[in-house]
C-alpha cells in the first residue's frame, strides 16, 4: 500500500494498522479452527467410548482434522 492508501485506512479504522488488523483476524480464525478441532476429537473420543465407531475412525479422524487445521494456519497466517 502506498503512503497515501496507508493514511486513509488508518483514519478511517480509527487508527488501527493495516499489519495489526489482518494479525486480529488471523487470531480469530485460529481460535475458531482450534475449537472445532477441539469438538471433533470430543465427539469421536465419545462415538469411540460408547462402541459407535473403532480406535482406527477416532485416530484417523482426529489426523485428518489436524491436517486440515496445519493447512488452515498456514493459509491464514
Amino acid at each position: 500500500m502506498s503512503n497515501t492508501q496507508l493514511s486513509a485506512f488508518s483514519h478511517a479504522t480509527g487508527g488501527v494498522a493495516p499489519g495489526n488488523l489482518v494479525l486480529a483476524i488471523a487470531g480469530v480464525l485460529a481460535v475458531i479452527y482450534l475449537i472445532w478441532l477441539a469438538w471433533l476429537a470430543h465427539a469421536q473420543l465419545v462415538a469411540w467410548q460408547t462402541g459407535q465407531a473403532v480406535f482406527y475412525d477416532l485416530l484417523l479422524t482426529i489426523l485428518r482434522g489436524a491436517v486440515v487445521a496445519l493447512l488452515l494456519g498456514f493459509l491464514v497466517r
